[in-house]
């Protein structure tokens, strides 16, 4: 028995390791292959995008009068001049180095990744704080200015370069926006529906307001803010379209939590975890799992999610220093050190939740409020002469308290990322508002799974 249970574990060890192989061997041959598209195919486009950042300035301010949503254009045009710096003479350095404001034949000197910071060219640092101006600097580099110094942002894989090169190619950063928003509303739609379908209206709901509640369709004017979302749209269409084949496979939060980090910039890469997550739960249940039975479940797809996404990070540090000889590793660590806030820092985790909750804004912490009030008012109610089992009831209800804590944890440990992106950061709460809805629903849940 023992020997079994040795082999079963070895087996599936060695399967992990080569779904991860494969994995970053795409990833790579991918972006080896994106790079060869030639660059004056998309140097009229990005030519234009940087036109449309310029104005728009580091960051676009959205009134939607509830609410003040802040849309990070420098990430954007850093995305855009790393994607058009990579060239097809050297495919292997596109896809590994990261780097920006390179034009062969032009740039003079490369700089590598810097410990906390990227680098901009000379005249694009405010020299009072070290604010860097990427949408200017990308719009002096496609409007003839000579820029000579390149700058490396190895520490990460570039993933997006792979969509957004092919895109820029037929259309510039405006048109980009509207395929983004275009796919979201049919990503969106066709999630609430397969909701309805395999649940009920209730949990169709339940989401539809988890997702307004980070302005959905207005982050969509981000390329680097919706790429996390749409991948969890399409991982959460992926489950319930197939729920008999991925209900409880940790291979598929495996491979999502890859595809994460190989795709963001660490935005808010737990969205990708956390409404799957519940979607898988909701799933389970529904299969009549004990709280026991899921729980373990639960832990395993978090497992495979957290060591997919470490590691494939880890992966890109690896291959980079040990071809190019970038001391990357050294560097990524004293980054997380920098992150999490376990360096030198004054920033406190009550002071990161004050800042996150600003950033949600008063008007929507009322309104969640209210809807809540309103939500359980109404429950209570309707649920008045019927029988619940609340026992069982309670029990259904833990993994989503569970998981509505999983964004605290997240601000507790990434202290500092937290805390100054809070205005994209905030959006991983989508999974806080999503799950203590559905807690109150499982508390007056009429049709009670039963605990074995």
């Amino acid at each position: 028995m023992k020997k079994n249970n040795i082999r079963k574990k070895c087996l599936t060890l060695v399967k992990y390791v080569l779904l991860l192989a494969i994995l970053v061997s795409i990833y790579i041959i991918v972006m080896m292959l994106t790079s060869l598209i030639p660059t004056k195919l998309l140097t009229e486009h990005v030519k234009q995008s940087s036109e449309v950042l310029v104005k728009e300035g580091e960051k676009k301010e959205i009134d939607l009068k509830y609410k003040k949503e802040e849309i990070f254009t420098f990430t954007d045009a850093l995305m855009i001049n790393i994607t058009y710096s990579q060239v097809p003479s050297d495919t292997l350095a596109s896809a590994l180095l990261g780097r920006k404001n390179y034009i062969p034949n032009q740039t003079e000197k490369v700089h590598i990744d810097n410990q906390y910071n990227l680098g901009a060219a000379e005249g694009f640092i405010n020299k009072k704080n070290g604010d860097l101006y990427q949408t200017k600097e990308l719009y002096a580099l496609m409007h003839g200015e000579n820029i000579t110094d390149s700058f490396e942002y190895a520490r990460y894989w570039h993933g997006y370069t792979t969509i957004l090169r092919p895109l820029l190619v037929i259309t510039n950063y405006s048109g980009i926006r509207v395929i983004m928003l275009v796919l979201t509303i049919f990503l969106v739609l066709a999630l609430l529906y397969k909701l309805y379908k395999t649940f009920n209206i209730e949990i169709s709901l339940i989401f539809f307001i988890g997702l307004m509640s980070v302005s959905i369709f207005t982050i969509t004017q981000g390329i680097n803010e919706i790429l996390v979302f749409l991948i969890a749209l399409i991982t959460s269409l992926i489950l319930l379209c197939k729920k008999e084949k991925t209900k409880g496979k940790p291979e598929i939060f495996f491979i999502v939590g890859s595809i994460t980090n190989f795709l963001d910039l660490f935005t808010a890469p737990l969205v990708t975890l956390g409404i799957p997550l519940i979607i898988s739960i909701l799933l389970l249940q529904k299969d009549n799992k004990n709280l026991k039975q899921i729980l373990i479940e639960g832990f395993k797809l978090c497992a495979a999610w957290s060591i997919s996404y470490f590691i494939t990070w880890l992966t890109k540090w690896i291959i980079t220093q040990e071809i190019y000889g970038r001391q990357i590793v050294t560097q990524a660590f004293e980054q997380i050190r920098f992150r999490t806030g376990t360096t030198k820092s004054s920033i406190t985790f009550t002071g990161t939740i004050a800042k996150i909750l600003n950033s949600l804004s008063k008007n929507v912490c009322l309104s969640i409020i209210i809807l809540l009030i309103i939500y359980t008012v109404g429950k209570i109610i309707l649920q008045n002469k019927k029988i619940i089992n609340v026992k069982n009831n309670v029990k259904n209800a833990v993994p989503y308290v569970i998981t509505a804590v999983f964004p605290i944890v997240w601000y507790f440990v990434i202290k500092q990322h937290s805390f100054i992106h809070s205005f994209f950061t905030y959006r991983i709460l989508i999974i806080t508002t999503i799950s203590i809805f559905v807690v109150i629903y499982k508390l007056f849940e009429n049709d009670s799974v039963k605990d074995e």
